[in-house]
C-alpha cells in the first residue's frame, strides 16, 4: 500500500488491478519487468468513473434490498425511478467512461448491471404493459416466473464475472459474489414462491449495497477533503 498522502487506484481489471502512484514496487516474486506496476487508471488529475459505478450501484442495491426483504413494501415500483434514474444512467456512464479508458472488465460489467436497471425499470413501468399481461389471468405466477427468469439470467453472467476476479483484491471479489448471491436467491425465490428465500435475497442485497459504498466512498475520500482514510483489501 501506498503512504497516507497517496492512494492505489483499483481497477476492475482481468489482471491484478492495485497500482500504486508513487510507482513502488510490488513485493510478489518476480523478474524486475514483473514487479513494475501497470497503471491502467486514469490520469493524474482525470476523475475515476469506478466512484460514479459503484454509487450507482449501491444505492439501486440498497432499494432492492428494501423491496425483496418486503422490510419497508414489496411493491416493485418503489425501485423503479431510482433504477432508470441513477442505477441505469450512472453506470451507463461509469461504462461508457471505463470502455474510453481500456477497462474492458469494468466496462462490461456495469454496462451489465446497467441494463438489468433499465429494463427493471421499463417492465415495471406503466407504458410498457408488462405488469398487467403478465397479471392477466388474475395470478402474480406469470409475473413471478418471468421475474425469476431474469434474475437467473444475470446470475449466470454474475458469475462468470466472479471468475474474472479471482486475482483482483478482495473487496471486489466480495462485491461480484454478493451480486451472484442477490441474483441466484432472488431467481428462486420467485421460481419456487418460497417466500424466505426472496427475503434471503433482500439481505444479500443490503450486503452488497454496504460493500459497494465502502468502495465508492475509497475512491472519493481524499486528504483535500476529509480526514477519513480507509484501506483497500
Amino acid at each position: 500500500m501506498s503512504s497516507v498522502d497517496q492512494k492505489p487506484e483499483v481497477e476492475l481489471r482481468e489482471a491484478v488491478v492495485v497500482d500504486l502512484e508513487s510507482g513502488e514496487k510490488s513485493s510478489s516474486a518476480g523478474s524486475k519487468q514483473q514487479q513494475a506496476p501497470q497503471h491502467h487508471g486514469p490520469p493524474p488529475g482525470q476523475a475515476n468513473p469506478l466512484a460514479i459505478g459503484f454509487a450507482a450501484f449501491s444505492l439501486c442495491s440498497f432499494v432492492f434490498g428494501l423491496y425483496n426483504s418486503g422490510l419497508i413494501t414489496d411493491i416493485p415500483q418503489v425501485a423503479t425511478g431510482v433504477a432508470v434514474g441513477f442505477g441505469g444512467l450512472g453506470q451507463l456512464y461509469a461504462s461508457i467512461a471505463c470502455f474510453l479508458q481500456g477497462e474492458t472488465y469494468s466496462a462490461t460489467t456495469f454496462l451489465t448491471y446497467s441494463g438489468f436497471f433499465f429494463a427493471f425499470g421499463i417492465m415495471f413501468s406503466v407504458p410498457s404493459g408488462f405488469v398487467e399481461a403478465a397479471t392477466a389471468e388474475g395470478s402474480i405466477d406469470p409475473l413471478n416466473k418471468c421475474m425469476g427468469l431474469v434474475q437467473l439470467a444475470f446470475a449466470i453472467c454474475s458469475f462468470f464475472y466472479f471468475l474474472g476476479t479471482l486475482r483482483q483484491p478482495k473487496l471486489i471479489q466480495l462485491i461480484l459474489l454478493l451480486v451472484f448471491f442477490t441474483f441466484l436467491f432472488g431467481a428462486i425465490g420467485a421460481l419456487t414462491g418460497i417466500h424466505a428465500i426472496t427475503v434471503a435475497s433482500g439481505w444479500f442485497s443490503f450486503a452488497l449495497a454496504a460493500v459497494a459504498w465502502y468502495v465508492m466512498c475509497f475512491f472519493i475520500y481524499t486528504p483535500e477533503n476529509t480526514f477519513i482514510r480507509l484501506p483497500f483489501f
